[in-house]
This record gives structure tokens, sequence and C-alpha cells, in this order.
């Protein structure tokens, strides 16, 4: 038993051990290497007896008494010092070269190395890094905890994966400085070398990064994914153990690397978790010291749970699958396409085949071992994994494959043995749960039906043992039995049977189709030729050998005996019933004439208005109507092709009435006229949000009327562009007096919003709001009613809130300058918006006209008015802002001229730098876009002329002392794009 003066020898030697490396690390504390080595030898006295002299210690074995019990303790709790301590004192460069022995206990050949007080020699340096190589190599350590000691020295110091204590008890960040940045690469290399030739070095990485109580749930994911960073990116440089000797490479290549992994992954998934990889009991003897039972307690009380532990496990092997077996697309980037194929191909030699190929059936598996029961043992972590988040794409890859051998397990599934039994039912169970993945999952596995194989199962009853017979291949109609016990699976989702119904059927056809002309020539001459099986093929061969008549008659079988559930999935649509009846109507007599008796009686009008009245919106009724009308007009031509004058004329008028009733749903009239019921509903919520000031409702129903809003504009382009402009009125949408209202209602309201509220969310969707409204001139067909608004608005003094009361009644709180200031952007925003979005200019035209008329001025002018001295920076800057977006879209409506004055005027007078700066900003982006347009080469010399002083003047630019520096500089920034465009045209001008 160790005792506690023993005890707290060992604890006191390792925390003055500790102190003196943080001296080291991070004082930079010089002439101290002497002390540490001398503090490393005393430690790891309670280790090695005889550290410093003797070359024939084996490799110690734990036997329980107490020195091992003091070895035990140090690799628990102090192996981080040592390896520290190592790190500090080590040189590596001679051993670069050379293999390093790890069978022995290095042995120090000097005895006077510390003849110097304060350093340490060559002889010393070169015994430490044979000493941390032979901890590392020579599993006199588990491999768990060398991973869990050399680790936290890599990370910086904030970038750990675990909360709470540090996992770097020497320092965090130990080795950050300059001085020993090299030896991050030692320790790199060290832990590629661990995880790469010891046989338990994935499981260690694993344990400490994944498995560890420390790592937190919400950090599992990133822990899994740097895992599998491992696995793909190249490791190059590593200690690599052969026969005893380490020796270094810096040119580790992928092939090897996914070699020493893929024989270690393939192991681990086939273990059994609960021996293998929980952590497993310390090796204290029953006379240990109390402090070691103790610690153990505790560490045992911090444990994951056993199901905790293997999601984690299940998690990190799925995400290494995803990782090591994607594809990047080639044609994004070939470089990295041709990486990822070459990292494919290696794990798909290295890992998937010795994995899961006896699953294929095209190979034989060995006699001593049940192979199958591995492979069964290792699908079911990849499908476990890739159902607790990550991607199933690497599942999906790899089940392609093994649906055969799958297929031909479920057929024996009545002489399976227990063990397999259980496994392939948990297998499914699990596939079951990729709900996502129905389809995928169900082609594969009637695709797997057909695919041909080498060999076959055959069961040995006495030894309990699936063997593998390569002489005798599985057939086709084998499989299909297993299909058909595929359906039977007590866990299988219904969803799954309507799938795997579809890909059976469809199966049906694309076999038929690549049949033989002499089979296509036989078929004529029957009277069913329209069907791909006669009646009586399928009638008197239920249990034919023929694989094409069984799947046929597993189809038809399934038409008539599955539930509605089963057949159409439990969100049943209506174009997926007519895309299943579409899909086996073909099949077989039967499959027809059951589908020409089901249509009236699922298919008629009354369910169809039922359906559709339970679509809350009208974008929902009319997505579902073009789905079903398409679907349903396929059903029709097909139900016609196969005409039955006694059978299918109920069918053929109960689908024409259907489809009929149908299209009233998707016509522009009825969505108009929801969406003008959806626009009140959503009104009245967002003015009693709005009067309760409660702005996290208010955000919510602002967002629903912006995307009604951008439906709407959407909807005018596309009847603009199939529509006959000349016939097209005033306004597109419906010219009903009642969604006019609302639509106008809506609109004080937003404006409300612009004025009252703070929130900028609210805000950027009350403009959004107003913008497509604007566009698609639902307030008024003149756009009057938004013009006067957004005028009106605009006119209002900062200093006079009953004006604005008297421009919008409506406004109930109190409203102070800086609202005033905050509105007025907000509203050149919404002008802002219709410069962007409005391509034929109509609605900017519209106001344009309205301000000529109501105000005999032009909407230029108001624009112009608010770039004065008497408004705040903001307001001037996104006036000035605005005014060069709207001259390009309006032009010529703005002269250049005009422009350029107005330019004249804010040097002069505006006092902000900042409005100088972007009235500079705006002549340059309006000289450029004419440019761009064609237009500037047209315009007269005078013009010209005057844009080219003033590209002039602002490269001479002076401002004001004590001005912002940075004004100044775009000011000449944008006065040299200014000439540079002009020097454009002129030269574009000699050359004409």
């Amino acid at each position: 038993m160790l005792s506690l003066s023993r005890l707290e020898e060992v604890a006191g030697k390792a925390e003055k051990l500790r102190c003196l490396l943080r001296s080291a690390f991070f004082d930079d504390a010089p002439r101290i290497e002497a002390a540490i080595f001398e503090q490393l030898l005393q430690l790891l006295e309670h280790w090695f007896p005889a550290t410093s002299s003797s070359n024939t210690t084996p490799v110690p074995q734990l036997d329980g008494d107490n020195d091992n019990d003091a070895r035990l303790l140090i690799e628990q709790y102090y192996l981080q010092e040592v390896f520290a301590a190592l790190l500090f004192l080590s040189d590596e460069s001679f051993f670069l070269n050379r293999a390093v022995s790890v069978v022995l206990l290095p042995r120090l050949e000097k005895c006077n190395v510390l003849k110097s007080e304060f350093y340490v020699d060559l002889h010393v340096r070169r015994f430490c890094t044979e000493l941390l190589l032979y901890f590392c190599f020579s599993q006199v350590c588990r491999t768990p905890r060398i991973v869990q000691a050399l680790y936290p020295l890599l990370l910086q110091g904030n970038h750990a994966l675990v909360n709470g204590a540090s996992q770097n008890q020497v320092g965090e960040g130990l080795f950050n400085t300059p001085r020993f940045l090299q030896k991050k690469t030692l320790v790199s290399s060290l832990l590629n070398g661990v995880m790469l030739t010891l046989h338990d070095g994935v499981v260690g990485v694993v344990r400490v990064l994944l498995l560890n109580d420390r790592v937190e749930d919400g950090m599992t994911v990133d822990a899994a994914r740097h895992i599998a960073s491992l696995f793909s990116t190249p490791l190059r440089r590593a200690w690599l153990l052969k026969e005893g000797s380490v020796t270094y490479t810096e040119c580790l290549g992928l092939d090897e690397q996914a070699l020493l992994l893929s024989v270690q992954l393939v192991d681990l998934m086939a273990c059994d978790t609960e021996t293998s990889l929980t952590p497993d009991e310390e090796r204290v003897q029953i006379r240990s010291s109390h402090f070691l039972q103790q610690q153990k307690i505790n560490q045992e009380k911090r444990f994951l749970k056993r199901e905790t532990i293997q999601e984690r496990l299940h998690l990190g092997i799925a995400t290494i699958f995803n990782a090591t077996l994607h594809l990047m697309p080639r044609s994004e980037d070939k470089s990295l396409f041709a990486r990822s194929y070459k990292c494919f191909c290696l794990y798909n030699r290295y890992l998937l085949t010795p994995a899961f190929c006896v699953l294929t059936l095209r190979v034989a598996a060995k006699a001593d071992t049940d192979e199958i029961l591995f492979a069964l043992r290792r699908l079911s972590v990849l499908a476990r994994g890739s159902t607790l988040g990550p991607s199933p794409r690497a599942l999906l890859l790899t089940l392609e494959p093994l649906s055969p051998g799958i297929l031909e397990l479920l057929a024996l599934a009545d002489t399976l043995p227990v063990q397999h039994c259980a496994l392939l039912q948990k297998v499914l169970g699990t596939l079951w749960e990729l709900s996502a993945q129905f389809e995928t999952l169900a082609h594969i596995f009637v695709r797997g039906a057909f695919m041909p194989v080498r060999g076959s199962y055959s069961v040995d009853r006495v030894q309990a043992k699936v063997i593998v017979d390569p002489e005798h291949a599985s057939s086709s109609v084998m499989r299909i039995r297993g299909l058909q016990r595929l359906l039977l699976h007590d866990s299988i989702p219904k969803d799954a049977i309507c799938k795997l119904l579809m890909a059976a059927a469809t199966m049906c056809q694309q076999r038929a189709a690549m049949a033989t002309a002499a089979h296509v020539e036989e078929k004529r001459c029957l009277k069913s030729a329209a069907f791909l099986f006669a009646e009586n093929e399928l009638e008197m061969n239920s249990d034919n050998d023929n694989e094409d008549i069984m799947l046929a008659h597993m189809v038809e079988e399934m038409c008539l005996t599955l539930t509605s559930d089963e057949l159409f999935g439990t969100c049943v649509t209506l174009d997926r019933i007519c895309e299943v009846l579409s899909t086996v109507v073909t099949i077989s007599y039967a499959c027809w004439h059951w589908a020409m008796l089901l249509i009236p009686r699922i298919l008629s009008v009354n369910v169809i208005r039922t359906v559709f009245a339970q679509y809350t919106t009208n974008i929902e009724r009319q997505k579902a109507a073009r789905l079903f009308i398409s679907q349903a007009q396929r059903l029709l031509s097909l139900v016609n092709a196969l005409h039955d004058a006694v059978v299918n004329t109920e069918a053929t008028t109960t689908l024409e009435n259907c489809i009929a009733a149908v299209q009233q749903y998707d016509s522009d009239a009825d969505v108009d006229d929801a969406t003008f019921v959806e626009c009140r509903g959503i009104v009245r919520l967002l003015e009693e949000s709005l009067d309760m000031k409660s702005t996290a409702s208010l955000v919510v129903h602002l967002l629903a009327l912006a995307r009604i809003a951008e439906q709407a504009a959407s909807c005018l382009h596309r009847k603009l562009l199939t529509a006959d402009k000349k016939k097209l009125n005033g306004n597109p949408f419906s010219d009903s007096v009642e969604g006019r209202g609302v639509v106008q209602t809506a609109l004080w309201l937003l404006f409300r919003v612009l004025i009252e509220v703070d929130d900028a969310c609210a805000a950027v969707a009350a403009c959004k709001t107003v913008v497509w409204w604007s566009l698609a001139r639902l307030d008024s067909v003149d756009s009057s009613f938004v013009a006067r608004l957004v005028v009106g608005l605009l006119g209002v003094e900062e200093n006079s809130p009953m004006e604005l009361c008297s421009v919008l009644p409506g406004v109930k709180n109190a409203v102070t300058p800086p609202q005033i200031g905050r509105m007025k952007v907000r509203l050149l925003d919404i002008l802002l918006g219709l410069c962007d979005y409005d391509e034929e200019g109509r609605t900017l035209r519209n106001i344009d006209d309205y301000c000529k008329l109501e105000r005999k001025c032009t909407l230029y002018d108001i624009l112009v008015e608010l770039c004065g001295p008497q408004h705040g920076p903001v307001v001037q800057v996104a006036a000035l802002h605005l005014i060069g977006h709207y001259a390009i879209a309006t032009y010529p409506r703005v002269s250049l001229a005009a422009t350029c004055a107005l330019c004249v005027d804010v040097f002069r007078h505006a006092p902000h730098e900042m409005a100088k700066a972007a009235c500079a900003s705006m002549l340059s982006n309006v000289a450029g876009t004419l440019e761009t347009m064609g237009i500037l080469a047209a315009l007269s010399d005078v013009d010209v002329e005057l844009l080219q002083r003033m590209a002039e003047a602002m490269c001479s630019y002076r401002g004001a002392a004590g001005a912002d520096d940075d004004h100044e500089a775009v000011i000449h920034h944008h006065g040299r794009c200014i000439r540079k465009v002009l020097q454009h045209l002129f030269y574009g001008l000699r050359e004409a």
C-alpha cells in the first residue's frame, strides 16, 4: 500500500518540477536546465529506480507493489509534467535520420553530465529525447494517458475542448513563444505516431477527444469533426513505430496513413464498447492507498453513461466516414476534387473493403471467423451514427453495394443464428429512423435485388455461423423474397412501404423497357399487350423463378392488400396519390382495375374541396394545385390510353372534374382575393401590436406582410412578361375597392411604424412592404396614395411635430425631432428601393408627376431641399446618395448639369465634411454609370466641361482646418475616378 508520506513525497517533487517549468516557459528564467533535469530524475526514481544507470531495464510490469502504485500515481496525475520537462530538455535533431529502439529503457551514458550548475549537455538532451520516445511508444504508459498528457500542450490557451479546470497543468499556451514553437512540431509528430502505429492509437485519441466526460455535449460535433480531419488531411510528419524501433519521417504519404488508420478503425467499429471503450477501471488493487481509491471513485462519478459513450462513438465514426468518402464537385476546384477522389479510393480499399466486403456477396470470407457478424456490427455502428446528426451520405454510399447481402440475409431470417438476426433487425430499425432518406433507401434495396453477385450465404446451425459460399451465386428470386421480408419488418414505417412500392413499380417498368425484341413481339399477340405483364402470367406464376414476374406479382399484391397509409404515406397529398397510381397502373390488368375503382372514391370533387380548405394561405393552395394538376394530367393520359368502355369511364370523368375543380385554385383572381383576406387579418394584428408596443409580435407580422407584398410584386412581373401590355389596364391586379382599401389601411400603419418604432428589423420589413406594394401599384393606379404620404412626410420640419400629425393623423405618441430625422432617412430608403427595383421607372414617374401636379415642383427639387444645411448630416448624406440613384433611374428627367450644380452648392454651403464626401461619391457614381450606359458621349460639350471642372476641383480640394482627413481622401479618390471616366471618354472619341 502506498503510504501517505510516500504520496506526499511524490506530489511535492511533481509540484516543484511544475514550478520550475513555469519559470522556464513563461518567465524565461535562465540557467535552470540542470535544476529541471535533476528534479525530473528525482520524480522518475519512483517509477524507474535506476533511471540514470541501467540499460537493461525491461518494460515494467504492473504487479500492485509500492513501485507500481507510485508509477500509477505519476502516470495518472503527473505524466504531463514529465513530458513537458522532457520536451524542454530534448534535442531531437540527432535522431531525425536514425532509428531509436524503445524495447529497453534508455541509459544515460555519462555520469558527470551535471558538471555545469546551470545547463545540461548534449548527452542529457539526447537521453531526454530517447526517454520521451520510450514513454510514448514502449507501451509503458497506456495510450489514452499519453494522448491526454500531450494533446493539451498544443492548445493556445483559449481553444481547449473542455470547460472548467485547465487540461494543461503546467500552464496554458506552453509553446506559444517563438523560442518554443519548434516544440509544437515535435509534439504533433509524436501524437501522429502514437495514433498511427500503436495498436490502440485511434482508440486513445477517440477516448480523450470525444469520449472524455469533460467534453461537453454541445462540443461533441466539433470534437468529432476534429478527429475526422486527422483521417482526411495528410499528416506528413510523424514518429513511426516499427519492430521495436521508432523513426521520424516528414513525407508520410496518404496511402500509408489511410492504411494504418483504417486497420484500427475496422477493429474499432466491431469492438464491444462496454469492454473496450468505456473508461476502464484503474489497475489499482484493493490494498492500494485510500487516496488512490478515493480518486478512482471520484473519476467513476464523472464518467459518462455507457449509452452516451456509444452515441458519441457512433457519431464520431459516422463523421469520419463522411469526411473520408466525401467527393468534392469537379466543377468547383479540380485540385480539391483530385485530392478528395484519392482519399475516397484509399479508404474504399483499406476501410470499406475489409469492413463490409462479405456483405457484397462478391468475395469469400475466412472460415475460422464469422466475418458476417462483424460486418453487421460495423454497419450497425455506422447506421446509428448517421441518425445522430451527421449526414447519411457515407451510409447510403456504403449501403448500395451491401444491399444484396442484406436482402439475402433477410430471405434466410428464419434460419439465422440469434446474434445475426438481432443485429440485422437493429440495422434495419436504425435505417427506418432516416425518414428523409426513405426514397433513396427504397431504390437501393430494389436495385440490390437485381445486382449481379458471385456468392451466396449458407447457415451452419451447429456452429451458429453464416458462411459465404463463393461457388453458388445468389439468385434474384432469393433476394426478392428478402425484399418481401423487408416489407414485413416490424418497425418499418408506412412511408417507407410507400417508397418501396414506388421503387419496385419503377424497376418493373425499367426492366420491361430493357426486354428483348423477341419478348416484345411475343407480347403483341396478347390481349393485354398494353400492360407490362399479362394477367395469366401473374396468376399462374406467383411462385415462378422468373425474377421480373416475381417482382411484378409483389407490386400487385401490395396494391391489393396494403392499407391507404401504407400505399400513399402518412402525409397523403393529392399529387402523391396520382403519382402512385400513375406508376402502378401499367404493371398489370389487376393493378389497372384496382386503380380505376379507386379513383372515383378518393379523387371526387368533394374530397378536393375538403383538402384545399385545409391550406391556410393562398400560396400553399396554389403550390398544391400546380403539383396536383401536373400529376393528374399524366394519370388521365394513361387512363385514356388504357381505355375500357365499361370500367374506366367513371374514372376518366372523375379525373376531368377533379382537374377542373383544382384549376380554380391556381387562378390569379383567387390568389388576389385570398391575398387581401390574409392581409386584412395581419393588418388587424399589426395595429394591435403597434398600440401595445409589442416589438416582437410587431416584427413577426411585418415579416408576414412583407412576404405577401413581395409575392404580389412577383406576380405583377410575371403578368407583365406574359400578357399583352396594350390590353393591360392601369392596374394589372384586381381592381376591387375592397382590396385597395386593405392595402391603403396597411400603408397608414406601415408609415406609423417608420415614425414610432425604433427597431431596425421592423423598419426594414416596413420599408420592403411599402416598396413592393408601390411597385405593384396596389395602393392606387397612379401611385398617388403613397406619393402623398412620402412627399408630405419628407416636407415636415423637424421642429414641427404638429405638422406631422396633419399628414399622418394616426400617430398617437409624441414625436421628437430625432424621430422625424430618422423617419426621413427611412422614407429615402423606400425611394431608393424604388430606384433599384422599378425597372420601367413607372412608379417613380408617377410620384414625380404627383409632385408637379400638387406641389408645383419636381421630386428632384424636394430631394435637393433635403441636402441643405438646415438638415442633419445623416439626412443630407441619405438624400445625396438617393439623388445619384434617382438621376440614373429617371434619366433624362434629372440632367447632369443639375447634378453638378447641386454638388457646387453642397461644397459651398454644407458645414459637414461627410456630406461633401457623399456628394463626391454621388457625382462619381452618376458619371461612371452614364459612361457605362453610353450616354456620357452624347452629352454636350458644356456638360462635359462642367463635369471636368468638378473633377479637378475635387482632386485639389482641401478640407477645413481640423477636419477629418478621411473625408478629404474620399473626395480626392472620387475626383480621380471622374477624371479617369473622362479620359476614357476622350480616348474613345479620338478612336472614333
